[in-house]
């Protein structure tokens, strides 16, 4: 990439939006790093659905572009990237006219193969970041991994959130030098430490409320463990559909007053939660490397989480415990035992140091140089 005019496009459906300011906060922390070395310029692709109920939110600024794209729900998930390619070719002219020195893609499938369509006709050095689902679920399905085989392999660097994810991009065909591990970062002016944890065991669960999440299992474990030890609380933060289904296990369980669904919050907020946890914890189905268990370490706050995509590159017993996903009895098991185990707070603050938005970005912008 050119030293003068250094500029960049990114297209991505992970951005916050009006109408969900905290939406992937993790890309918005790096995006707005990157934006100190680059000018950026961003297309958020938006469902048609999304937009329709949003449209009157959308209001395009000089660097934030809204792109709405059709789709047909539960049907034909291989043809999203087409009608994704299709949406975007109305800001072909637009692109072509910034001059872009680089585009890149933030989430695997569907997003990154239809950019790698559109590069057909704006050729720049494409770049790509995935991050977990994108890649996990959709290589499970030939016809989509297929696509992403093809149009992925064109990309200059696939940036992998994880080892595994490298791993899982290698095995469907992507050429392996194309392939970086990228950690992702966090923000340490809004994620460190307290002084002291609350003497009662806090639990702390983030994420959205959805089944792969694993919040079901984990309310489960908790109300187990709630009836041995019950000076316990749990502190849920995200929103999503198992919200209602959540809120009548809790008002069953009898534990309201100790159990609390506290809906999206603002990222500050997010924060404190977590520093003033005893535990976080996040029993997934699947993952990349969740921004949410680097938080924890940055807060000195350990985690117990699951047995998948990268977390195990990231979770050791310095700081954390790791469970099979699916598994309500082992999950409950290792949230009893977490409340018998004394933490090093310096030595979760220690590994945390591993994860650096500097380094995360500084990484991106010398694989872009070498272009």
């Amino acid at each position: 990439m050119s030293e003068e005019n250094k500029s960049i496009l990114i297209i991505t459906n992970l951005y916050p939006v009006p109408w969900g300011p905290h939406r992937a906060s993790f890309n918005k922390q790096q995006f707005d790093l990157l934006s100190k070395h680059l000018t950026v310029n961003i297309v958020i692709l938006l469902t048609w659905k999304e937009w329709l109920g949003h449209r009157k939110a959308c209001n395009n600024t000089s660097n934030i572009k809204y792109c709405p794209y059709f789709y047909i729900p539960k049907f034909g998930r291989r043809l999203v990237p087409i009608f994704q390619f299709l949406s975007l070719l109305f800001y072909l002219p637009w692109i072509k006219r910034q001059q872009f020195s680089g585009v890149l893609a933030s989430w695997g499938f569907p997003d990154a193969v239809a950019v790698s369509m559109l590069n057909k006709f704006i050729k720049l050095p494409l770049y790509v970041k995935v991050h977990g689902t994108d890649v996990n679920e959709n290589s499970q399905y030939p016809a989509r991994s297929a696509l992403m085989n093809k149009w992925l392999n064109k990309a200059n660097t696939i940036f992998c959130a994880s080892q595994a994810l490298a791993d899982v991009l290698q095995n469907t065909g992507i050429n392996k030098h194309r392939l970086a591990v990228n950690y992702n970062g966090v923000n340490p002016k809004v994620f460190y430490p307290v002084d002291q944890k609350p003497h009662h065991q806090h639990f702390v669960f983030v994420g959205s409320l959805i089944e792969t999440k694993g919040c079901n299992e984990l309310l489960s474990a908790f109300i187990q463990v709630k009836h041995k030890h019950p000076e316990i609380e749990l502190d849920i933060i995200g929103e999503g559909p198992m919200k209602k289904i959540l809120a009548e296990k809790i008002s069953q369980s009898g534990f309201t007053d100790s159990i609390r669904l506290q809906g999206s919050v603002v990222l500050s907020k997010v924060a404190e939660f977590i520093r003033h946890a005893n535990i976080l914890v996040l029993p997934s189905y699947r993952e990349g490397v969740p921004n949410v268990l680097l938080e924890a370490f940055a807060s000195g706050t350990p985690v117990i989480s699951t047995r998948v995509g990268g977390i195990p590159e990231v979770v050791n017993n310095e700081v954390g415990l790791i469970v099979d996903a699916k598994n309500g009895l082992m999950l409950a098991s290792a949230m009893e035992k977490s409340l018998t185990i004394k933490w090093s707070t310096q030595a979760i603050l220690k590994h945390a140091e591993n994860f650096d938005w500097e380094r995360n970005v500084q990484h991106v912008l010398d694989k872009m140089e070498g272009s």
